[in-house]
C-alpha cells in the first residue's frame, strides 16, 4: 500500500474512530447515571429513531436540502453581483457595503418570523432566509479575492490596452476563485442554519419541523436524531462544494500552493 493510500485512510479512520469513542462515553455516561431520556436520550435511542423513521426523516431532509440549495445560490447570485458592482464602483461600496454589514448583525431568528409575512409559509421565506445568511460570507471573501491581484499581472494588461471588463474575466475571477470557494464553503452550512431556522417559525415540512414539533411533544429521541440529519445536510453539502472546488480550481495544490500548470499557462 503506498503512502498516498495510507493517509487517505489515516484521514478517514479518525474522525470514525473519534466518533466511536464520543458515542461509546456517551451511551456509557448516560446509562450510569440513569439519566433521563427525556433530558438526554443514549446514542442507541437515537440510533433506532434514525433508523425506524428513516424514510420519513430522509423525506423531511430532502426538503431541507432542496431549500437550502436555493437559497445558497441566490446568495452566491447576489453576493457576487454585489461584490462585482464594488469592485467597479468605489461609491457604490460606500454607500451600500455598511448596510450589509447591518443586514449580518440582524439575528436570525428576529428576522424569520417578518420574512414569514412577508413571503408566507411556503417555500420562498425558506430559500429568502437560507440566501440571507449565505449571503455576507461569499460577499466579503468575493470583494477580498477580486481585489487580491498582482500589481504586476495588473500592470502588463494595462500596458497590453485591456479594458476594465477584460481585466476582471481574464484576471480578477482566476484570482479570486480561492476565496469565493472559501466563502462559499462557510455559506453552505449557514444556508442549511437558515432554511431550519425559518421552518421553525411557519412551516409543516422539513427537518426544522421535524425537531419544532418532537420537542413540542417531548419526543426527545427524535429531537436528537432530527439535529444529527440537518448536520449531515451541512456537512454534504460541505463536502460537494469542497469538490467542486477541487475540479474547478484545478491548478491549486492541496496546500494552497499554485501548481506548475497554471504558473505555465
Amino acid at each position: 500500500m503506498s503512502l498516498k493510500s495510507i493517509a487517505a485512510w489515516q484521514r478517514l479512520a479518525t474522525p470514525l474512530i473519534a466518533l466511536v469513542i464520543f458515542l461509546s462515553g456517551w451511551e456509557i455516561l448516560v446509562r450510569s447515571l440513569s439519566v433521563s431520556p427525556l433530558i438526554l436520550p443514549p446514542p442507541s435511542a437515537v440510533a433506532n429513531v434514525l433508523v425506524n423513521q428513516f424514510g420519513s426523516l430522509l423525506t423531511q431532509s430532502g426538503i431541507t436540502l432542496l431549500e437550502s440549495v436555493l437559497g445558497f445560490l441566490l446568495g452566491c447570485v447576489a453576493a457576487f453581483s454585489l461584490a462585482t458592482l464594488f469592485v467597479f464602483s468605489r461609491v457604490a461600496e460606500q454607500a451600500l457595503y455598511p448596510y450589509a454589514i447591518a443586514l449580518k448583525a440582524i439575528p436570525l431568528v428576529a428576522l424569520a418570523p417578518i420574512v414569514v409575512v412577508w413571503f408566507g409559509t411556503g417555500l420562498g421565506s425558506k430559500v429568502f432566509l437560507a440566501a440571507v445568511i449565505a449571503f455576507f460570507p461569499i460577499l466579503v471573501n468575493a470583494i477580498d479575492g477580486l481585489r487580491a491581484i498582482e500589481p504586476e499581472a495588473l500592470e502588463l494588461l494595462t500596458m497590453l490596452s485591456a479594458s476594465k471588463w477584460q481585466i476582471f474575466t481574464k484576471l480578477r475571477i482566476y484570482t479570486a476563485l480561492p476565496s469565493i470557494f472559501a466563502g462559499m464553503k462557510v455559506a453552505s452550512s449557514f444556508a442549511v442554519v437558515g432554511a431550519v431556522v425559518a421552518e421553525f417559525v411557519g412551516s409543516d415540512q422539513g427537518i426544522g419541523f421535524v425537531i419544532k414539533s418532537s420537542s413540542y411533544y417531548l419526543n426527545t429521541d427524535v429531537t436528537f436524531a432530527a439535529i444529527i440529519v440537518s448536520a449531515l445536510i451541512g456537512l454534504i453539502f460541505f463536502w460537494i462544494i469542497s469538490w467542486l472546488e477541487t475540479k474547478i480550481i484545478f491548478w491549486k495544490s492541496k496546500d494552497g500552493a499554485v501548481s506548475n500548470t497554471y504558473q505555465a499557462s
